[in-house]
């Protein structure tokens, strides 16, 4: 444990740092509150004692120095001076001093109260890195049905394949499930889903011989998939995957209503047929989706001619570089609001790609190809002298006090180039540096922490924005949020989406929230759809939003006139 000592008497400071070597802390000592903001910015401490009468910055004046650092803003403090007057106690306190010592004070009090605070203060973190692995579960965890989601189903999938020889995949899609939002709303839809839910998990808990690793989850709309562990009999799989196709058949009563619905399916086995638990799970989809063009409740197995999906990714692929060069693509802006008044403050830059023959291409398509096929650098690059020069065209028509923000890709922020493409872009849009925000994500954040620190703060330096995209979805650990120099942090839609009917999600976004202020950031909502969830957020007091509550992302000639803001605030 290092601990930092803040004392202008050489004796005292002396004394101080010999009784807490004693007991095996690393010390660092300095004789001015200047000198002691300086090692703690350096190298971060885990407790502060500091005198409060000191020269050039006193006590108080280190302790709120620390306070609005965030690098620091959490490090426990404990003030010690030769004043007992309460007037000082109450002044320290409110500055963010956590306990307070009068000098002269004795060893065994000296170190209970060190000992203290630094226990406090480890509980502290052990409880915030609870609560990060509690919202990264909850995340995994579809809500609707409370199985695992696609990325939880696919972790699940590789423990099964490292556990057994074989293992047979199903996954299963609801034929015409499209028909019943529309006709009867997406509550009943809902309720439907939960339904299939409960039955595979029913009948995947009766099967003859289960394992542990025989698992049903949602891996996405009205997709499911059944993993069953061990299975190497052609024979037993047919008969599984009759029976629950069988039983998603039977009659569903929801909300007033008689349904029927049928089920398509499609299968994968391992090792026969894939050699790892994400090949496994695309050969089933890719089976499912062959499956469902010849008729309701059909089942196919994989075949490796089933190729169509490849060969749509490499069509998209090269097409991908002709929309380029021929200006195919175009970026859309979705606007932030201020909860509190209304105004809007920011907006997001999105891709958007139409093709002239397949039609609207969604990101979630052709991004994931741009990034394995390295274009998605040049893609950034385009996307951020657009959007920085839209911003500037706004600018120059009289609309202020907003920012434009730009998503930055795994392979833009694994380079050296991204402080310097910043510089470029701010310079020859003449976009002041403060209305440009560069979102990352948890992920992007952890690939070098070094690195990583070192490209945020270079950007920083520009006079840039800095914010951190779908918070909850990545792993960054506490002690990492804190060292990264952000101005927000921006609550995933998975969270927002059920806060209003949700307790868990409503308990993750308030703690949220609450981390997010105590790192002194702005918090930007994603994905707000009502009016009750934007409420629900007021009382949290977050203070931005973003949803087709106000506005889905739309046109340049369509986003500028956002800018009368939400009336409904």
């Amino acid at each position: 444990m290092r601990i930092l000592i803040a004392e202008d008497e050489p004796s005292l400071r002396e004394n101080l740092q010999w009784m807490l070597e004693l007991e095996g802390y690393e010390v660092m000592a300095a004789c001015d509150g200047a000198d002691a903001y300086a090692q703690a910015q350096a190298l971060r401490p885990d407790l502060v004692l500091t005198d409060v009468m000191m020269p050039l910055l006193d006590g108080y004046g280190l302790i709120r120095a620390l306070r609005e650092d965030s690098r620091t803003a959490t490090v426990p403090i404990i003030m010690l001076t030769a004043k007992a007057d309460r007037t000082d106690v109450r002044a320290g306190m409110n500055l963010g001093a956590d306990d307070y010592l009068t000098k002269p004070c004795r060893r065994d009090e000296l170190l209970e109260a060190v000992q203290a605070r630094l226990q406090r203060s480890s509980s502290l973190e052990q409880a915030a890195q609870r609560l990060q692995n509690e919202t990264r579960y909850a995340m995994q965890i579809d809500t609707l049905t409370a199985l695992p989601g696609r990325d939880l189903f696919e972790q699940q999938l590789e423990s099964a394949l490292e556990h057994h020889s074989g293992v047979a995949l199903l996954c299963l899609g609801l034929d015409g499930f499209a028909k019943i939002n529309e006709s009867l709303g997406t509550g009943v839809g809902d309720l439907v889903l939960r339904e299939v839910g409960k039955r595979l998990n029913l009948y995947s808990a009766q099967w003859e011989q289960p394992t542990a690793h025989d698992v049903v989850g949602r891996i996405g709309g009205d997709q499911f998939a059944v993993c069953m562990a061990g299975l190497t009999s052609e024979d037993r799989l047919n008969a599984r995957a009759a029976e629950l196709l069988r039983r998603l058949a039977e009659p569903y009563q929801v909300s007033g209503h008689t349904l029927f619905l049928t089920a398509s399916a499609g299968t994968s086995l391992y090792p026969a047929q894939a050699d790892s638990a994400h090949a496994l799970l695309l050969n089933a989809e890719s089976a499912l989706h062959h499956a469902k063009p010849t008729g309701p409740g059909s089942y196919v197995y994989f075949d490796a001619a089933m190729n169509r999906q490849v060969a749509r990714s490499l069509q998209i692929h090269n097409e991908l570089h002709r929309a380029m060069a021929q200006g195919d693509l175009q970026v859309y802006y979705q606007p932030q609001v201020n909860i509190r008044s209304g105004a809007v403050v920011g907006f997001e830059a999105l891709l958007r790609w139409n093709h002239t023959t397949l039609g609207w291409i969604p990101p979630s398509e052709f991004i994931p190809i741009a990034e394995q096929s390295g274009v998605i650098v040049q893609l950034g690059q385009w996307v951020m002298h657009t959007a920085a020069t839209q911003a500037a065209q706004w600018l120059a028509q009289g609309h202020s006090n907003f920012r434009m923000a730009v998503n930055l890709s795994v392979r833009q922020f694994a380079g050296q180039e991204l402080p310097a493409l910043v510089a470029q872009v701010l310079a020859s849009t003449g976009l002041p540096p403060h209305m440009l925000e560069l979102e990352v994500t948890e992920s992007m954040a952890l690939q070098s922490v070094a690195s990583t620190l070192a490209t945020l703060h270079a950007c920083k330096a520009l006079g840039v924005k800095l914010a951190m995209d779908d918070f909850g979805t990545g792993y960054s650990s506490l002690a990492y949020l804190k060292q990264y120099p952000l101005d927000a942090l921006k609550i995933d839609q998975a969270f927002t989406r059920n806060i209003t009917q949700d307790a868990g999600d409503a308990a993750i976004t308030k703690a949220i929230v609450a981390m997010a202020h105590s790192f002194g950031m702005t918090v930007v909502a994603e994905g707000v759809e009502t009016a009750e969830q934007l409420e629900f957020l007021r009382g949290l007091h977050c203070e931005e939003f973003q949803g087709y509550l106000f506005s889905k992302p739309v046109p340049a000639e369509e986003a500028v006139l956002c800018f009368s803001g939400y009336r409904g605030a």
